[in-house]
């Protein structure tokens, strides 16, 4: 709602950390550092009206779009996306540098501003789900990877536990210091040893 609301990724990040936290079980350390590189760079909504936009104003003049003209739209959403700012009509800004690589007239983006503050909003609240979606993610893969690794550093443990009890290759006194084997008997008494160093 307060992404609907603001249209605005960067004014959600509050909000949007706190619900992820409480409400998706996401740790602290992975929300506060995915979040905001997700309200900077995931602009998923932006390149999606970007592409949608730039179709509709070549279908608009009667300009049917070759294969590279495109691949250009795709290639020029995905990167100004990207670069887009997380403020209300930041799409919009960025759709003329489109329009321009595909030699479309600039002047029909008045007629996207007319639907822009509803379509800004729509496209705000695509960007904050991706990012939610984003920090889920990569909480479960954590989880993933921190219960195998808790796993195989049992099995080491226990291991090494079970060769302690049977007495298998577990010498007594400290790993720095080398007891001469015969010499060792003989010279007990005397309680030398030789030094590893």
């Amino acid at each position: 709602a307060t992404a609907f609301g603001t249209s605005s990724s960067s004014a959600t990040l509050p909000l949007m950390m706190k619900c992820v936290e409480e409400n998706n079980g996401v740790s602290k350390h992975i929300s506060r550092f995915i979040l905001p590189i997700g309200a900077t760079v995931n602009m998923d909504g932006a390149a999606l009206f970007q592409c949608v936009a730039s179709v509709f104003i070549a279908q608009l003049n009667n300009v049917s779009l070759n294969f590279i003209q495109v691949i250009t739209i795709l290639i020029t959403a995905t990167a100004s996306s990207v670069g887009a700012a997380g403020i209300p009509a930041g799409g919009v800004l960025t759709l003329a540098i489109i329009l321009e690589a595909i030699s479309l007239p600039t002047k029909d983006i008045s007629l996207i501003l007319a639907v822009d503050w509803l379509v800004d909003r729509t496209c705000t609240v695509l960007n904050v789900e991706g990012d939610a979606f984003g920090a889920g993610l990569l909480q479960v893969y954590s989880e993933k990877k921190m219960g195998q690794m808790a796993i195989d550093d049992l099995v080491e443990v226990k291991t090494e536990a079970l060769g302690a009890s049977k007495g298998e290759g577990v010498e007594e006194g400290s790993p720095l210091i080398k007891q001469n084997g015969l010499a060792h008997l003989e010279n007990s008494k005397s309680c030398e040893k030789e030094s590893v160093m």
